[in-house]
């Protein structure tokens, strides 16, 4: 399988990993884990929090916030450690979390996935796109190794979502961005067939050494 081939299936397999799942960062921490990327829990580093007085249209569509609800918006990176793993923008309506919640989501760095867990949250896709894979970047993931030089926050694949409780309140709308590091593991992975398959051959040869 080609570089290019090799990664516009994992970013599928992310793709569909993401789609179906209920919560962002139980996703990515399980795609994390199998693939070995960074250590620790899933973290945010907060970019822009904002109480809004005016909404996107199509974000004020989907909430649909009464008079007596405010919209609150809060931009982030989503790290597993020191690495990248997506930027997300976020609305959503205080008013509609548990008491506490919109606190911790003020004043943390916990993931609003995390925060809002015990309402059983799903999510509903209104639209995915994966971008399409450059040249360049492919060029860069055959001359480095993953653990020595990570392909650069390219955005491989974007999601547009609302968050809805386990009663179907709706809770939020979320734009998210997923980074080239989430992939950048197969970047290893043609060095490490080599390896192997010299080793395998090695193996063969001292074995047809000692038979007499």
């Amino acid at each position: 399988m080609t570089a290019n081939a090799t990664l516009h299936a994992l970013i599928q397999d992310l793709n569909i990993r993401l789609s179906a799942g209920a919560r962002v960062t139980e996703t990515l921490l399980a795609w994390c884990d199998e693939h070995g990327l960074s250590k620790g829990p899933i973290s945010v580093e907060c970019c822009l929090r904002q109480v809004l007085v005016a909404v996107p249209d199509e974000v004020s569509a989907a909430l649909a916030p009464t008079k007596h609800e405010t919209v609150h918006f809060r931009q982030v990176r989503i790290m597993r450690g020191p690495l990248p793993l997506a930027m997300a923008e976020n609305w959503f309506v205080p008013q509609r979390l548990a008491a506490g919640m919109s606190d911790v989501l003020q004043t943390t760095r916990v993931p609003f996935g995390t925060v809002i867990a015990p309402l059983r949250p799903s999510r509903r896709i209104l639209a995915a796109q994966v971008r399409p894979i450059r040249s360049a970047l492919c060029e860069d993931w055959s001359r480095h190794t993953a653990a020595a030089h990570p392909l650069l926050s390219t955005i491989i694949l974007e999601h547009e979502a609302v968050i809805c409780s386990g009663t179907g309140a709706v809770l939020a709308c979320v734009k998210e961005k997923f980074f080239s590091e989430l992939v950048a593991f197969a970047a290893s992975e043609p060095a490490r067939q080599v390896v192997d398959e010299r080793s395998r051959a090695e193996s063969v040869m001292q074995h047809e050494e000692l038979e007499p």
